[in-house]
């Protein structure tokens, strides 16, 4: 299991012999360490290029969860249903993870009722409209104050279904409106508890000039999930590419994690938005924090 590790890292083993691993072979080290979740973002180009054999090789890296969204990542025709990806996720022996609504989010009935029949427990906005309709992460107060309803409303639907709703932060969610208050703010005094839960980004807190930590101390158990990415300013040219694999920016994971375990039983989820080789990333991060955790 280290060898096929260590080759996975260094590009040496693909994605057929990572996928030809057997579950039995899974490093039982990196299981008593904990839980931890992959984003299926992280390796959407191996998710279209042979799914099944991607989830082995994810699982094989010592991952417990797996998350994906619901539909909508451009797939079409040829993107596996959900049922069918959470039929994938678990024959690779990994559990159901956060799962998540698309940005244009039509046929939300359906979606929530996918969710439920696939077994999901908690299902994510990634994005409030308000913020993706024009100008990525901008919006008037006024706007989001209109959409909030919206929000608060989808939140009870999900409860109603058994589902937890979790909201995903972004930067722009921490930086204050006309008016003076963050998004986010608005948004935890606006939808009840019971509503609605977070999914914490611990990278775009950190961009956003919010320590993770002390964002997820306030918050406690209303943190349903997290995602767990670096940053790196000097990579690229958007705000995207400065996310890097936990371990290699400037966030300090090797001391932030153990002093996270400390404050949540969240599970944790690598996410990387656009990295050159997604299974080496995810390679990359869960070896970093099983050794930090």
């Amino acid at each position: 299991m280290i060898i096929g590790r260590r080759d996975l890292l260094r590009g040496g083993l693909g994605l057929s012999a990572a996928a030809a691993l057997p579950i039995s072979a899974l490093s039982a080290t990196a299981r008593r360490r904990g839980r931890l979740g992959l984003a299926d973002i992280t390796v959407i180009k191996e998710l279209a290029r042979d799914y099944p054999g991607t989830l082995k090789a994810v699982a094989a890296m010592g991952y417990s969860h797996f998350g994906f969204r619901l539909a909508g990542y451009g797939g079409g025709s040829r993107e596996p249903s959900a049922q069918d990806k959470a039929r994938m996720v678990r024959d690779a022996g990994l559990e159901v993870g956060v799962v998540r609504l698309p940005p244009v989010r039509p046929d939300i009935d359906r979606q929530i009722a996918d969710a439920v029949v696939i077994g999901a427990k908690v299902i994510a906005m990634s994005a409030a409209p308000p913020f993706i309709s024009g100008r990525l992460g901008v919006t008037t107060r006024a706007a989001f104050d209109a959409w909030l309803p919206e929000l608060a409303a989808l939140g009870a639907k999900c409860r109603a279904a058994g589902l937890t709703l979790a909201y995903h932060n972004h930067w722009w969610d921490l930086m204050p409106l006309d008016g003076g208050e963050s998004p986010l703010d608005i948004i935890l005094r606006s939808v009840p508890p019971g509503d609605l839960a977070i999914e914490l980004d611990l990278a775009w807190c950190w961009y956003g000039g919010v320590a993770p930590l002390d964002l997820l101390a306030r918050l406690g158990p209303r943190v349903s999930s997290m995602h767990l990415k670096d940053i790196d300013r000097s990579r690229g040219k958007s705000v995207t590419d400065h996310a890097v694999t936990v371990g290699s920016g400037e966030m300090g994971y090797a001391a932030l994690l153990p002093r996270l375990r400390r404050l949540t039983s969240a599970v944790g989820y690598i996410e990387v938005d656009s990295p050159p080789d997604g299974l080496v990333a995810a390679a990359e991060g869960a070896r970093f924090v099983q050794a930090h955790s």
